[in-house]
């Protein structure tokens, strides 16, 4: 998650940046610092043959001012890579919802109507993608280090950043702004695909979940428990928007970001959650026993 490790333009306009600043900034203070052990160890005769009135106007009046008018210069470029601006590309659209502790992602332009899913965006690779932001509860920030810089989520407001990503490869994103107890177990992944595997990873995703056949223990169990908050629907949001579930065996990571979407995650993820990521919005399941529990698990894990 480095920034100083640029995979997309606006985040290497932002690594640049960077090092100008910290060199520039390092010339500067051995400059004072030179000036400092002039002052103290210089001889008397050489200290009073630099005029104070010297320093003052070319220290103080020019020289800042300078160094100031060339990094606002500087920092101008490194700001417009972000700005979502007309262009010959035609951008891949997403919008991404911060709750917390979560990330509710939607592709406005899916083919049928929008998409929607969780924690995990998927964007073609070489091609300007527009993330919509904004907040469902408090003040949420949207970064992913490699490909960009931050963009605040607030509640009410729509901010729109731009990223690239060069080559195909998986980056990991997450929430910089304080939001409350799970603050840094608010991770998202953005994935860069080829345009055939974009195709087919949203086309995944957009597929209508098989029904369950005869009398199955999980799906009967889900519904009283869980189908309030999550939909299975990947085009459709729930009454109380919990995170979608349409493509979660497809998922990389479980409680965005809080365990790997591996054998009996799951599993851990319903029994254990609320010690796993203490305060999250997702009741415990301590009235239900294992068996149910893992009736559930299997039930979504062999839903795709």
């Amino acid at each position: 998650m480095s920034s100083l490790d640029p995979a997309g333009p606006a985040a290497a306009a932002i690594a640049r940046l960077w090092w100008v600043m910290l060199v520039g900034g390092l010339l500067i203070l051995a400059g004072v610092v030179a000036l400092a052990l002039y002052a103290v160890f210089g001889r008397a005769e050489r200290r009073h043959r630099l005029s104070p009135k010297l320093l003052i106007v070319g220290g103080g009046l020019v020289f800042t001012p300078l160094v100031l008018a060339a990094l606002l210069a500087w920092g101008i470029g490194a700001g417009h890579a972000l700005l979502p601006l007309p262009g010959e590309r035609e951008p891949f659209r997403v919008e991404v919802r911060a709750h917390q502790w979560w990330w509710e992602v939607t592709y406005p332009d899916a083919e049928g109507g929008p998409l929607h899913s969780a924690n995990e965006i998927h964007v073609p690779a070489g091609r300007p993608v527009d993330v919509t932001v904004r907040a469902e509860d408090v003040i949420h920030s949207f970064w992913v280090p490699r490909l960009g810089g931050k963009i605040d989520a607030l509640p009410g407001r729509s901010n729109r950043i731009r990223l690239e990503a060069p080559e195909p490869g998986v980056y990991r994103g997450q929430c910089a702004e304080f939001c409350g107890a799970q603050h840094s177990r608010m991770a998202l992944l953005l994935q860069a695909h080829e345009p055939e595997a974009l195709e087919e990873r949203l086309a995944l995703l957009a597929e209508p979940a098989p029904e369950p056949a005869g009398e199955d223990p999980g799906a009967d169990a889900f519904a009283p428990h869980c189908a309030d908050c999550h939909s299975l629907d990947p085009r459709s949001r729930s009454a109380v928007p919990g995170p979608n579930l349409a493509d979660l065996p497809q998922r990389a990571t479980l409680g965005a970001g809080t365990l790997e979407n591996g054998p009996d995650a799951l599993r851990d993820w319903l029994a254990r959650h609320q010690s796993l990521k203490p305060g999250n919005r997702m009741p415990a399941f301590d009235h239900l026993d294992p068996d149910t529990l893992d009736a559930i698990a299997a039930w979504l894990e062999r839903r795709r």
